[in-house]
């Protein structure tokens, strides 16, 4: 069953985590998977169509951009071959769940680092971070 869930990540450089990932393993470069968590979401949707919920998380893990936010629900729906509002509804119920976070109303999401880690060309954890630290004042 482990095989299953690791086939999810193709050919991307990833370590698996029986836990939260720890940084400090991780090399630059590297992604950090909590492989626990997908065992975990693939029981609790057993009855998703060919399980989709891995297969969006999976994808959400390795779409962590140097910003720290999710790319777009568009490119993530080509790439598992399903529809964007599949893809929003998934995000949407991780991020009630704690799996993810959300950043703003607008579908703009990062990922919990008990979830997932990626590690910057400097081997530094890539976090969110906001370009607009201004307030808005009228």
């Amino acid at each position: 069953m482990l095989t299953e869930e690791k086939a999810l990540f193709g050919a991307t450089p990833v370590t698996f985590f029986e836990g939260p990932p720890d940084a400090t393993a991780l090399k630059p470069g590297d992604l950090g998977v909590n492989i626990d968590l997908f065992r975990q979401v693939k029981n609790h949707y057993n009855k998703a169509k060919e399980n989709i919920a891995c297969r969006v998380l999976a994808d959400i893990c390795q779409d962590i951009r140097d910003s720290g936010y999710l790319g777009r629900m568009d490119d993530s729906a080509a790439r598992l071959s399903t529809t964007v509002v599949t893809v929003q509804r998934w995000r949407s119920r991780f991020a009630d769940t704690g799996l993810l976070k959300r950043q703003n109303r607008n579908g703009l999401y990062s990922v919990d680092p008990k979830v997932a880690i990626r590690m910057d060309a400097d081997g530094a954890a890539i976090k969110p971070t906001s370009d607009k630290k201004a307030i808005f004042k009228f």
